[in-house]
């Protein structure tokens, strides 16, 4: 009887309008044993920006290029680190049936690395370089290790080993534009190794089999990988769509007819998903907009890669408690505790100035952001929630109910402080300074949270009946450019609003 009352009751209340008044709603119809009290209210949530300098770069997504803010005038560069996969059964052609050298020897045609572009940031017709060097395989880059974008890519880099610096353009110069604008074109970046380094991998694949068994044997054996690096050039940035090594080579067979020929052959090695690919990020501050200074404004930012959060302070004490910390609610519960984020209204000048909008926001305690990424978590509604920019508008983020957020750190506060059930007001008070005095990183940090832009990975999975849905996989760091600006920051609260059910005795 009780659970479908409450069920009633909250499907009416989430239709009633709310001010910063507290109101009680009752219902006659109800059996006063089971009669339900819905009480709503609204709270303030002050916000501001943080700045961050790095972040997690478990992603198989790298980004490539320079960029300046147009906002804070933040100049951003981006590389990344890449190993190279072997699929399952890898194989180059029988030897004996190589097209070799004046000495016999096995030799490569060519060998080459071709970046292909999902997209990009930027005038496709400005002139950038790039600089490619081999790894070390003497530090490689482990698995077993969360690598951040503050990373130092020079570290990783075999000094003797094979490097190119080339210059390129997002849009391929060398073919026609009727080629090039078509849908089926996809863009990319061809490098050109030497040729003796494609000769020195075929070479090894034939002196030793075994070090081409699998990924991590060609990894610590044969080829540890190559670092990308933007070295010169500013306003483009591109993004990865897939990275690929190439060996090409020729070897004898045979026409239909039983004539010899001599067919050109490749063998391409892929940075996949399987492997690490690990972008580093550097963001250059001079003559951009400080800290201090965005703080003051009556906004907050939130920006990618590696830049700022907006951090956000929850008014624990205020809803578990009541407005005036006089316990009023400590035993109510909280049945919905909802947070609209909006964006801070543009000019149509300026929208064609700022960088993409981020289409997700996760919203996460500041304590556990970091372990979030670094243990690939999900989030569970409970003390993480993820919101997708509004489709209809584009204006805002909605975190509809954040109330399970509340509970479990109105729980936690409970447990550090030794709080007991039945405990008067004035005595959990005491026990919550005392536990605030005693660690000062948990009284900084207890009732924060973040909004960190994420890419979130979706896959659609198909019903026996045929529907089909979006599931999500994964939740990464951003590492493209965001930027988005929200309303708070100095002098200008957020509000939730909170709404409380409790059985009337």
């Amino acid at each position: 009887m009780k659970k479908t009352v409450l069920a009633i009751m909250l499907a009416a209340v989430s239709l009633a309008a709310c001010d910063d008044s507290t109101s009680s709603i009752g219902y006659d119809v109800i059996p006063k044993d089971d009669e339900i009290t819905a009480v709503d209210s609204v709270f303030h949530i002050s916000t501001q920006t943080v700045q961050v300098d790095k972040v997690l770069a478990n992603t198989s997504i790298c980004y490539l290029g320079s960029i300046v803010d147009p906002e804070t005038r933040i100049q951003t560069t981006s590389g990344f680190l890449a190993q190279f996969h072997l699929p399952d059964g890898f194989r180059l052609p029988s030897k004996d049936i190589l097209v070799c050298n004046e000495q016999g020897e096995v030799e490569a045609d060519s060998c080459d690395i071709r970046l292909y572009l999902d997209s990009f940031l930027g005038d496709s017709l400005t002139t950038m370089k790039l600089r490619v060097d081999e790894l070390s395989r003497e530090k490689l880059l482990s698995e077993d290790e969360s690598y951040y974008t503050n990373l130092n890519a020079d570290d990783y880099i075999l000094p003797e080993g094979v490097n190119k610096t080339i210059s390129y353009t997002v849009k391929d110069l060398t073919r026609p534009n009727n080629e090039t604008n078509g849908k089926s074109y996809y863009r990319q970046i061809a490098v050109k190794l030497p040729k003796s380094y494609g000769t020195k991998l075929m070479q090894a694949y034939y002196n030793n089999k075994a070090d081409f068994a699998n990924s991590a044997t060609f990894i610590r054996n044969v080829c540890a990988g190559f670092s990308f690096k933007n070295a010169g050039g500013k306003d483009v940035m591109v993004k990865t769509a897939m990275i690929g090594m190439n060996v090409y080579f020729r070897y004898h067979s045979k026409t239909e007819a039983g004539n010899d020929t001599i067919i050109d052959g490749a063998q391409r090695f892929g940075a996949t998903e399987e492997v690490l690919q690990t972008t580093h990020i550097n963001n250059n501050y001079p003559g951009s907009l400080s800290l201090s200074e965005l703080q003051q404004k009556p906004c907050t930012y939130v920006k990618s890669p590696a830049s700022f959060f907006t951090e956000m302070t929850l008014p624990v004490d205020q809803v578990v408690d009541g407005k005036d910390l006089n316990g009023a609610h400590y035993n109510d519960s909280i049945s919905m505790a909802q947070v609209i984020i909006r964006r801070k209204t543009v000019t149509e000048d300026e929208k064609f100035q700022l960088l993409p909008v981020p289409d997700q926001l996760l919203l996460v305690r500041k304590s556990d952001w970091e372990t979030f990424f670094e243990q690939n978590r999900m989030p569970d509604s409970k003390t993480t929630y993820l919101s997708s920019m509004s489709t209809d508008t584009k204006n805002y983020y909605a975190y509809s109910n954040i109330a399970p957020l509340i509970a479990y750190i109105k729980a936690e506060r409970d447990k550090k402080a030794g709080v007991v059930q039945g405990e008067s007001n004035a005595s959990r008070r005491a026990k919550y300074a005392a536990l605030e005095a005693s660690d000062p990183t948990y009284a900084a940090d207890w009732n924060k949270v973040y909004l960190i832009p994420v890419d979130a990975v979706y896959t659609k999975q198909t019903s026996t009946t045929g529907a089909t849905t979006s599931v999500l996989r994964s939740v990464k760091n951003q590492l493209g450019l965001t930027s988005v600006q929200l309303e708070g920051g100095k002098d200008n609260l957020l509000q939730m609003q909170v709404i409380y059910s409790r059985y009337n005795k």
